[in-house]
């Protein structure tokens, strides 16, 4: 199963953690770099890396936490970059005619491409304005799912997916934002979230 745009980032993290300091990040240091309050939000974190075999865990080890060596997929793939997606206050996508490579194994399974966020509706998922999300084109989505929606068929914007009913809640990832809140008929599901790209400075 992919991994979720948060739980990369929490490997990714650990990942550079060990590369640049030659140990592992304990369970408080992970939690204080993500603002995780509670050590067993992280302990499932971790759990579903090593269920995916990127990372191994020491039992009993302050600093157990192990990068598991794998021959990867090297190959990358190009996708369209459709333009601009507000993580804030829907706006009105921009289609761009540009491309962007992505790792073979961040394909979905329909058609994928991929958006530029602007807005910070969704940083509590670690969506942030200037990253490009991933996108597996779908029209359907499940509750809980963070995807790319269309409002009144010409307004996108990435959000949590929530229907309850002949209603539909487009529920950001910021304490500082209201959910978008929709009779379902004036909404339509572009694609599911399932990767994210960031340069680092």
């Amino acid at each position: 199963m992919p991994l979720t745009p948060h739980q990369r980032n929490v490997f990714d993290f650990v990942r550079r953690f060990i590369e640049s300091r030659r140990e592992s990040p304990t369970i408080a240091e992970i939690g204080a770099h993500f603002k995780l309050r509670s050590p067993s939000t992280v302990h499932h974190l971790l759990t579903v890396l090593e269920r995916e075999g990127l990372i191994r865990r020491i039992p009993n080890a302050g600093r157990g936490i192990e990068l598991v060596t794998v021959a990867e997929d090297t190959t990358e793939c190009e996708v369209p970059l459709l333009g601009i997606i507000a993580a804030g206050r829907p706006i009105e996508a921009v289609l761009d005619q540009e491309t962007v490579l992505i790792p073979a194994t961040m394909l979905g399974r329909g058609r994928t491409f991929a958006l530029r966020v602007r807005g910070d509706s969704m940083i509590e998922d670690h969506i942030c304005s200037g990253d490009i999300i991933v996108i597996d084109s779908r029209p359907t989505a499940e509750n809980g799912q963070t995807v790319v929606a269309l409002v009144d068929g010409s307004e996108a914007t990435v959000k949590r997916f929530q229907r309850e009913g002949g209603t539909v809640r487009l529920i950001p990832a910021n304490a500082a934002y209201e959910p978008i809140v929709v009779p379902a008929d004036r909404v339509t599901i572009q694609g599911i979230v399932i990767g994210l790209l960031r340069r680092f400075p």
